[in-house]
């Protein structure tokens, strides 16, 4: 952005620098020379020196005083037309994106897309570049604007658990946004099914984020045994979560695209999932391998290859439409159910900590939680084995977000002593995964 408005300058000083070369080297004093070539801007000729370089910069000069005029009347006429778009909203919102990202607002939301052009005027400002780098720039820019307004800053590439706090703003994982829209698609805890096989083939965040999310979400019985099969050739994934434990009957497995064994496991998977966007030939040899499985595949926007496809339908997900939503970014209800849940445990652990003061890791922690109960709720089972679900959920959050086992809580080391079997745990602890159970599923039929 700073960059491309550098270059416009360069571009528009041009005729002037060079209108004052040639005027001087008509023998014009200095000052006489710099008058003339400004005055070139206006399509007046104040001397009568002439040069190639002067005849250039008497023909460029005006055309970068209409560049500007035009641009001035442009910004003028799209300013008038934001305005206009924005009236009758009893919510407004500007989605600054450089992507073909559209917001599927609610009723009563009015939404502009200026692009990377801010505007104050609206209640909230949503940041979700292609890149995590241009979105922090763009925040960073306009960092003192943006104190104290409704800001909502979506990843890529970073991971939010890593991430610092950022003041005024909730962030949001874009990859983990579309994988939990996947899992919820899928339901797997309404199947009816104990024993599953599920490929995961890709290589890219949102592949990784389906997996990640997956663990935490798939979480339905004490006898259940799921086998993850994760297809991919970045090896990072693995070399961040080597201490990943799963504290169930659960597998994760790893395996490399070029692996012979892996068309005998998509053959034999219950579900295959391919998180990346991959060419027709692949996407087909997977189909035509998927024998006794649905192939689910990413495809952001319609009318994409997959869609022509009759032979066993894959099934597209990730479009835009479902999740760059209202719900889904705002996350208006899920927050408040993740409020009440800890509010809940400050009453029990009394650290004088409201959510303003939470890391966005706590913050995390919470509403996952939150999400999870809707699971909890749709399962037929006594609160003891789903109190021990959630501990299983909560393991995993923590596995996932890097901390693991120490007999001494350390979270500055993300070290945590509870990080145990369920029946290692003490009968308070076991008591509080009770409660937590008994809350989260009063907030689920509250709402």
């Amino acid at each position: 952005m700073k960059n491309k408005r550098k270059i416009f300058v360069l571009l528009a000083l041009l005729p002037f620098i060079i209108g004052t070369i040639g005027y001087s080297e008509c023998e014009a004093r200095i000052t006489d020379a710099l008058y003339a070539a400004l005055s070139l801007y206006f399509t007046n000729k104040a001397s009568d020196g002439y040069n190639i370089m002067v005849e250039f910069a008497r023909w460029t000069a005006p055309l970068v005083t209409a560049t500007a005029i035009l641009s001035v009347i442009k910004n003028m006429w799209q300013a008038m037309k934001y305005r206009l778009d924005l009236i009758g909203g009893k919510k407004t919102a500007a989605v600054y994106t450089d992507d073909n990202i559209k917001f599927y607002e609610g009723i009563g939301t009015k939404v502009i897309y200026p692009g990377d052009s801010f505007k104050n005027y609206t209640q909230y400002h949503i940041i979700m570049f292609s890149s995590d780098k241009k979105t922090f720039e763009f925040y960073k820019e306009h960092k003192f604007t943006l104190s104290n307004k409704k800001v909502y800053i979506g990843i890529r590439d970073i991971e939010g658990s890593l991430l610092k706090k950022i003041p005024d703003a909730v962030v949001f994982d874009i990859n983990n946004m579309i994988a939990s829209g996947l899992w919820k698609k899928l339901g797997m805890w309404k199947g009816g099914k104990e024993k599953l096989d599920i490929v995961i083939y890709g290589s890219s965040n949102l592949a990784g984020g389906i997996v990640s999310t997956g663990l935490q979400m798939n979480i339905f019985s004490l006898n259940q045994h799921i086998n993850y099969h994760f297809i991919t050739d970045n090896k990072l994934y693995r070399i961040r979560h080597k201490n990943l434990q799963l504290m169930n009957s659960d597998k994760l497995e790893y395996y490399s695209t070029d692996d012979e064994n892996i068309w005998e496991i998509i053959e034999n998977a219950d579900k295959v999932i391919v998180a990346d966007e991959v060419k027709a030939e692949l996407l087909q040899t997977i189909i035509l391998s998927a024998n006794n499985s649905k192939v689910y595949y990413y495809s952001p926007e319609d009318g994409d290859m997959g869609s022509y496809i009759e032979y066993r339908k894959p099934v597209p997900f990730g479009r835009y439409k479902d999740v760059f939503t209202e719900e889904n970014i705002l996350r208006e209800k899920l927050t408040e159910k993740a409020k009440a849940l800890h509010n809940y445990y400050e009453s029990i652990c009394n650290t004088g900590k409201k959510w303003e003061d939470l890391s966005g890791f706590l913050r995390a922690s919470n509403i996952s939680a939150a999400d999870f109960g809707n699971i909890l709720a749709d399962l037929n089972k006594d609160e003891m084995e789903l109190a021990e679900l959630e501990h299983i959920r909560w393991c995993r959050f923590y596995f996932l977000n890097y901390y693991k086992y120490g007999e001494v809580r350390n979270d500055a080391k993300r070290i945590h002593n509870d990080l145990v079997q369920f029946d290692e745990l003490s009968l308070e602890e076991q008591e509080k995964d009770l409660d937590a159970v008994r809350v989260l599923k009063k907030l689920v039929k509250e709402n």
